[in-house]
């Protein structure tokens, strides 16, 4: 009879010396460790471009906000003018303006606030942090105010404080 092969020390040459098995582990673990390398860059990289979209995206709807607003502004004040315009001297009413108009109270799925101004309005938000100016030609008083986005009304009464200001509905 055959007696098998020993290898060092002593021990069947199937059993001691063999060590591919390690091989396959190692194999294993390395495609792992590439693949999550791979998708780890890939996520970085997906990120950066949906961050730069996002304020993209969050600076063009705040100027559309913003425009909008100016104009409900501007539309306040050439009322204001009218209604001042009609009033003669010897009547005794007084001049009120209130202009409302709905916009969203987020953008991009971010709330966001306005300041208004004598010179314009400013939009703005805190994550990401985006700044829209948009000037106004309102020839009357404004209240400097800071309002959340959402429904917003423009008033003016000539017995008030005789400004246009822009308040939360």
């Amino acid at each position: 009879m055959r007696e098998g092969r020993r290898g060092a020390g002593g021990a069947p040459a199937g059993l001691g010396g063999d060590d591919r098995a390690v091989s396959v582990t190692v194999g294993y673990v390395l495609t792992l460790a590439i693949g999550a390398v791979l998708l780890s860059g890939v996520v970085i990289a997906v990120g950066g471009v949906v961050d730069a979209q996002t304020d993209r995206a969050v600076r063009g709807e705040l100027s559309v906000l913003g425009q909008t607003t100016a104009a409900n502004l501007e539309s306040a004040d050439r009322l204001v003018r009218a209604a001042e315009a009609d009033n003669r001297p010897d009547a005794s009413a007084d001049a009120t303006v209130s202009v409302a108009f709905d916009l969203p109270t987020r953008v991009a799925g971010i709330p966001y606030r306005i300041a208004v101004d004598d010179e314009s309005v400013v939009l703005h938000t805190d994550r990401p942090d985006v700044r829209v100016e948009v000037p106004h030609a309102v020839r009357s008083d404004v209240e400097a105010t800071s309002v959340r986005g959402g429904p917003l009304r423009v008033t003016y009464t000539s017995a008030g404080s005789g400004r246009l200001e822009v308040s939360e509905r």
